[in-house]
């Protein structure tokens, strides 16, 4: 019997210690969160719409949205198809299809399936409809018009070469998404022997003029670099093509925190932005070269991930979207990351909470949201709906708006 009361005892001394120190990390790296006065004074309304097509798939992962002459379009890779696909959104009409496999342009044996980077169209970024710049497997930055004339190819490779730092320029529509700031082509920056011990810049500005590269001050953060890098699935930095002018907005998917840049004063201010319910902080996972993958599909599955920040610049607000950490155990079955709950939080310039929403579960397509002058629009088309309508494009298009 003393034995038992001794197990029992160290058993729960380990717990405690365990959940202490988990609670000590998010009180040492995660900043507090400020409320809105005025939260309640907003309102909240979904629309649904379809836009008629035939695009053999069900949404866009690799897209941008441009908005010009005051019309808003999706400009989206087509996998299935290899083409770039263009829609009016607020005509609600199919535009344009651009076959990549045109004699005009240098691309060819591209992943259908989407799954070889190394041969697919990585990211799309659109000044107008005669500068499309697509980021073709991290290797060329390739412009061109709605006549599949090529305008400019740039290669990556031969950028950081001239650089004179060992990096690889990247960028990816779902995850580090390339964007302009101050007229520059805003890319990631991976190094080939990451050192946690020194801080090196992560975000690179591309002068698509003369193929220049000049580091900017970010770098990852401080939790991070805490526990050298160690977090699995999980150690990413995001970005958004929604920016305010003259500050750079940015975030990392392990952690609740929002940073920003100023150019102008060069500094970076970190905003707290934590979710009511789960963690707000992915926890640190050893890595073995030898290791069982099983266990990183287990960390995906038992943290947080926080998605890009979007501002609104019609509206003046802030959203992120956010999937709460679950049991990967549900009796006798496995959850995934598909199992996980979708949060959408709303702050206001100052990036206090103006609302936070639990979205219905297993409807929503992940990193499938962008923003238009008609709101925040996201794809209803989640893995484990399987009502899918080939003939039509569909969204939800969330609107946020203040009391009359």
């Amino acid at each position: 019997m003393l034995r038992l009361h001794f197990v029992l005892f160290f058993l729960i001394f380990l717990s405690f210690n365990f959940f202490a120190c988990k609670n000590s990390n998010e009180n040492k790296y995660i900043v507090k969160t400020k409320l809105a006065e005025n939260e309640n004074d907003y309102v909240l309304e979904i629309e649904s719409i379809k836009i008629p097509c035939n695009n053999l798939i069900r949404r866009y992962f690799t897209y941008t949205i441009l908005n010009q002459q005051n019309e808003n379009y999706l400009i989206g890779y087509n996998p299935k198809l290899s083409s770039i696909d263009i829609y009016n959104l607020d005509k609600r009409l199919f535009i344009k299809r651009l076959n990549l496999y045109s004699k005009k342009l240098s691309i060819s044996n591209l992943d259908k399936k989407d799954l070889d980077k190394s041969r697919s169209v990585n990211d799309i970024v659109a000044k107008n409809m005669d500068s499309i710049i697509l980021n073709y497997g991290n290797k060329k930055i390739i412009i061109l018009d709605t006549a599949l004339r090529c305008k400019k190819i740039i290669s990556l490779d031969s950028v950081v070469k001239g650089s004179n730092i060992p990096i690889k320029l990247v960028s990816y529509s779902h995850d580090f998404k390339m964007f302009f700031f101050e007229n520059r082509l805003i890319l990631k920056q991976l190094y080939s022997n990451y050192n946690w011990e020194i801080r090196v810049p992560i975000f690179a500005a591309l002068n698509l003029e003369n193929a220049k590269l000049t580091n900017l001050p970010v770098t990852y953060s401080d939790y991070l670099y805490n526990i050298k890098g160690n977090a699995g699935f999980l150690s990413s930095v995001i970005t958004s093509e929604f920016q305010k002018n003259d500050v750079m907005t940015y975030n990392f998917i392990y952690e609740s925190n929002i940073y920003q840049y100023n150019p102008k004063t060069s500094t970076i201010t970190c905003y707290g932005a934590k979710v009511s319910k789960g963690k707000n902080l992915v926890d640190s996972i050893s890595y073995k070269n030898e290791e069982d993958i099983n266990k990183w599909v287990t960390h995906h599955v038992e943290n947080p991930q926080f998605f890009n920040v979007i501002y609104d610049k019609y509206r003046r607000l802030y959203y992120r979207f956010s999937l709460r950490d679950i049991s990967q155990r549900n009796g006798n079955y496995f959850n995934t990351i598909l199992d996980k709950p979708l949060t959408l939080m709303v702050f206001n310039e100052k990036f206090e909470v103006i609302k936070e929403l639990d979205l219905p579960m297993y409807k929503y397509a992940i990193n499938t949201w962008f923003l238009t002058k008609e709101g925040l629009f996201i794809s209803p088309t989640h893995e484990k709906n399987r009502i899918f309508e080939s003939s039509y494009l569909k969204f939800d298009i969330i609107k946020i708006s203040k009391k009359k």
